[in-house]
């Protein structure tokens, strides 16, 4: 008995070594992140260190050799200093739209971050918008497993920040309604049952309101401004109309005289930055109205109960809860003014992935899209 017990004592020692062991070689491999790939800004978290990248989701590319010389705030400040350089974009909507550069991005990054610069190989979780196309599936697909992804899982957003937000608990309600407002998208999701039973993606997030605040002072002041400058007032001054007891600020942004070519200072308020962006912002409104149309009967009595709860970038402008309220009849509520709640809930799927890992005969396995809430 007591040799049998004595082996059955090391079968299990060997057999937990033998898991360390495997678990030690993947994180030398790479440790699990998760990436949001924002239209303005690319959020990386990696296990064990949380979110370690909030960077512009730009490249700096010359336009004599072609070669990528920068990539995010380097590359921002490069722009419209060497007129050798060029900002490219290569996530549009939420999805790639240039692959290559796409694929430049991601890998940079979890090289850097997993201070590792070619073994770097980690299992993969991106947030992709809701109503993503098939093409663009494609298209991340092929930039994630270039960029070194071993694993590959897909979150929608509004699930991703409605767990990054604590919202699945046991303890929360079985419904939420998430609103994320981003650069390019806005994509609004009911959750319900354990997995999202409706969802919505609109073309209109807070890149629009820039490009409004551009031609609005264009058309009135005979200026052109930078995106950049018109985002920086609609972040200081901007508010949707009506203001109420909230005061009228001011701000001053340099642009272009058209008529001149010379710079030009302008002084713009909070109206006019609030009559600029009317439009686009009923856009947003309208969207969040679209993805609540779907919802069943029975779901859509608890609506009532539990709102509406916005994250992205574009929440954050004051007076938007307000509107959402009057237009949809539904209380509206800021659930993350940081933008992390998404990337922070794909970092947060991996915990039920388990250990299994692709075969070594597949070099790309078939991404996994998550349509259902993790159980942890």
């Amino acid at each position: 008995m007591g040799i049998a017990a004595g082996r059955k004592g090391i079968n299990k020692t060997l057999a937990t070594f033998g898991a360390i062991g495997r678990d030690a070689m993947w994180d030398f491999a790479g440790r699990d992140t998760a990436i949001d790939l924002g239209s303005d800004t690319v959020r990386m978290h990696v296990r064990d260190r949380g979110v370690v990248c909030r960077e512009p989701s730009v490249l700096a590319r010359s336009r004599e050799t072609g070669r990528i010389l920068a990539l995010g705030r380097p590359a921002k400040e490069m722009a419209g200093r060497n007129p050798d350089v060029t900002l490219v974009r290569p996530i549009r909507e939420g999805a790639p739209t240039e692959t290559d550069e796409a694929e430049y991005l991601m890998r940079h990054l979890v090289r850097r971050h997993h201070r590792r610069h070619y073994t770097a190989r980690p299992r993969l979780v991106v947030t992709v918008p809701s109503g993503m196309t098939s093409v663009h599936y494609r298209a991340l697909q092929f930039s994630a497993y270039q960029a070194g992804a071993r694993r590959l899982t897909l979150v929608p957003t509004p699930i991703a920040a409605a767990i990054g937000m604590e919202m699945t608990t046991s303890t929360r309600p079985d419904i939420a309604v998430i609103a994320c407002i981003g650069a390019d998208v806005t994509d609004v999701g009911v959750i319900a049952f354990g997995g999202l039973v409706t969802s919505h993606t609109a073309h209109v997030g807070g890149s629009a309101l820039d490009k409004a605040i551009v031609a609005m002072v264009r058309r009135e002041h005979g200026v052109v401004l930078a995106q950049s400058a018109a985002e920086t007032a609609k972040l200081e001054v901007g508010a949707v109309p009506p203001l109420g007891r909230r005061p009228v600020r001011q701000t001053v942004v340099t642009g272009r005289d058209i008529a001149s070519g010379m710079p030009r200072e302008i002084v713009l308020t909070t109206l006019d930055i609030g009559r600029a962006i009317a439009a686009p912002v009923a856009e947003i409104v309208s969207a969040i109205g679209t993805g609540l149309t779907g919802c069943s009967p029975e779901i859509s009595g608890d609506l009532l109960s539990v709102g509406i709860t916005l994250t992205g970038g574009c929440a954050r402008l004051p007076g938007l809860e307000r509107l959402i309220r009057d237009r949809t009849g539904l209380e509206a509520r800021l659930g993350d003014d940081t933008g992390d709640a998404a990337v922070l809930g794909a970092g947060e799927v991996l915990r039920s992935a388990g250990t299994q890992e692709p075969s070594a005969r597949r070099s790309a396995p078939r991404p996994h899209v998550l349509t259902t809430l993790p159980e942890y």
